[in-house]
């Protein structure tokens, strides 16, 4: 028998990590990898900032980590957002308020720290996205403790 491929729940993996494997039934393990893989992206922009999250570096060439990082769909809307704030800072963007934010990147060990954390979760993203993109949905009666189903007879 081909393998069956599950690619609704492995786009909603891409878009929250743990959210495939929740929807098809694999709850336990769907919530341990949103709370891991969720908590070390967003531990490495805690870290870093927005800054650690962008396709391009401060003299334009592209990055590598991005690649990583893609693997998981919020990167996106964080790497929009560092273009965005940098653009203000740099005067190419006017703001629609009276005062310019003002961004400064994370620079040395922080930024470092913060792009391997991010890169590392969509890395690990990828793994669960491969793993439920092959995961056949779990029926109910899977879903039920043992000694919860039906009655055997016996008695």
């Amino acid at each position: 028998m081909p393998p069956v491929w599950n690619l609704p729940a492995a786009v909603a993996a891409w878009l929250v990590p743990g959210l495939g494997h929740i929807l098809s039934g694999h709850v336990k393990r769907g919530v341990i990898l949103l709370i891991c893989i969720g908590g070390l992206w967003t531990s490495g922009l805690l870290i870093g900032g927005v800054s650690v999250v962008s396709t391009r570096s401060v003299n334009g060439t592209l990055r590598a980590w991005f690649l990583g990082q893609a693997m998981i769909a919020p990167s996106f809307a964080v790497e929009y957002t560092h273009d965005r704030l940098r653009a203000r800072t740099e005067g190419n963007d006017p703001s629609p308020y009276d005062e310019v934010i003002a961004f400064s990147p994370a620079y040395g060990r922080a930024a470092e720290i913060g792009t391997l954390y991010c890169a590392l979760a969509g890395m690990l993203n990828l793994l669960a996205i491969i793993d439920i993109a092959y995961r056949e949905p779990r029926s109910t009666e899977h879903a039920l403790p043992l000694g919860a189903g039906e009655e055997t007879g016996a008695g």
